[in-house]
């Protein structure tokens, strides 16, 4: 019996206890019902109570060259750790062929835990490419002392733009009254402010010292020079030794059908395009009595000095070359 007065003694004092600590219990209720209010009002307003990770994959604001293949980085989405990626819509397109501001949305939502949330990634799309310029003419011309200047023509098109050539700007400093080396400077930029420029240099020197002939002799060839531009080659026939001499000539003369005797008669023929060198002794002409020109032929079957070109050929550089055109004779 006493045992078991013991034990319900016990019993009773911890119901005594707790009893006594009513203020302790009505603590531990009033904080339950202020959580279950707090995830109430949290639900109601729509409020995210649950951690999740929602961010965008490399820089917010991207720029890419037009053409340039545009890879959407993508975003990182997490709740409580685990991976929700495949929860995110993607809205917008950036046309990598068209020049502009693209915006790339991506919304994460869950309803059901009121999870919403959206990130914006902006990708700019931007012309790189600076336009074609043409200018026909090499870097470096030659032009002629006292002769008016003109400049050369030139073109510019633009892969966004189309034709700028209206938009060319052109400076010259080429002054034809005095010899020297002068720029023209040709420049363009198209819309997007990409810019190119070319520079042609400007040879200004006496006429003759750019426009010439060579008749290189081992080659037998001949050489046009024109305002320091190759504009004319033709095969030759010379004569041997010196029958046509090495040195520093000029043309003399111009004339179409020509009648040319040689001392004692030793030959006697016309010609349709006479352009002589030294005196009238030695020139340029057609010989229509002659089926192959260059290589060896000046060696079995030489002239006599003149220096001969198909009819062709003649014809053509007696239209293109004036009186007083330097001819150099190399061997």
């Amino acid at each position: 019996m006493g045992k078991n007065k013991k034990e319900i003694k016990t019993e009773l004092s911890i119901e005594e206890i707790i009893s006594k600590n009513k203020k302790t219990r009505l603590i531990i209720k009033l904080i339950i019902l202020f959580l279950l209010l707090l995830i109430l009002g949290l639900f109601l307003f729509k409020k995210n109570i649950i951690p999740t990770t929602f961010y965008l994959k490399g820089d917010v604001n991207t720029t890419i060259h037009l053409d340039e293949e545009f890879k959407d980085p993508g975003v990182v989405a997490k709740l409580m750790g685990g991976d929700i990626t495949d929860k995110v819509k993607v809205k917008g397109k950036v046309d990598t062929k068209k020049i502009g501001k693209y915006e790339i949305n991506y919304t994460l939502e869950i309803k059901y835990l009121n999870i919403y949330k959206k990130i914006t990634r902006v990708v700019d799309v931007v012309d790189n490419v600076p336009p074609e310029l043409n200018v026909d003419c090499e870097e470096t011309i030659y032009w002629n002392l006292q002769e008016g200047f003109s400049v050369p023509a030139y073109s510019a098109t633009d892969n966004i733009d189309g034709d700028i050539t209206e938009k060319v700007k052109v400076e010259n400093n080429v002054n034809t009254d005095a010899e020297g080396e002068y720029t023209v400077k040709f420049t363009v930029s198209d819309t997007s402010n990409n810019k190119i420029e070319k520079v042609v240099k400007v040879i200004v020197e006496d006429k003759w010292k750019n426009t010439y002939i060579i008749v290189d002799k081992s080659e037998q060839t001949l050489y046009y020079y024109e305002k320091g531009v190759l504009v004319f080659t033709s095969p030759v026939v010379t004569g041997n030794d010196y029958d046509t001499p090495l040195g520093d000539f000029a043309i003399n003369n111009k004339m179409p059908r020509a009648r040319l005797v040689g001392p004692n008669n030793e030959w006697d023929c016309y010609v349709n395009w006479w352009m002589p060198f030294i005196s009238s002794s030695h020139g340029f002409h057609d010989s229509a009595w002659r089926t192959d020109f260059g290589g060896n032929v000046w060696t079995y079957n030489p002239t006599h000095g003149c220096i001969n070109l198909p009819a062709d050929k003649a014809r053509e550089m007696y239209q293109i070359v004036e009186i007083g055109t330097p001819v150099h004779i190399i061997p």
